[in-house]
């Protein structure tokens, strides 16, 4: 997927994949913004490769400043901690 979106990411210096402001296929693709990294953090896995997916990478920066998304991301270090007590609590009951 990440090979996909490189390939179509800010094509012809856009800001984004529809042009200079948000569409509907950067709002679908907002869980590689935000979720992907904080998969990364939980599962202690490296995806994503900054420097292998250079579009990719400027299109994450560019989509999370956009002050309407910055504003309404939910906080990374919560989540983790949400995750990381889920997955806890599912270990405990399997014992």
């Amino acid at each position: 997927m990440l090979e996909v979106m490189e390939e179509h990411a800010l094509i012809g210096g856009k800001r984004f994949f529809g042009g200079d402001e948000i569409n509907m296929v950067d709002i679908a693709f907002c869980m590689v913004a935000h979720w992907l990294g904080l998969i990364e953090d939980f599962a202690g896995l490296k995806i994503f490769e900054p420097h292998k997916f250079r579009r990719v990478s400027s299109w994450i920066q560019n989509f999370k400043s956009v002050p309407v998304i910055k504003d309404n991301l939910p906080d990374t270090d919560k989540m983790l901690g949400l995750l990381k007590h889920r997955r806890e609590m599912l270990r405990s009951k399997s014992n």
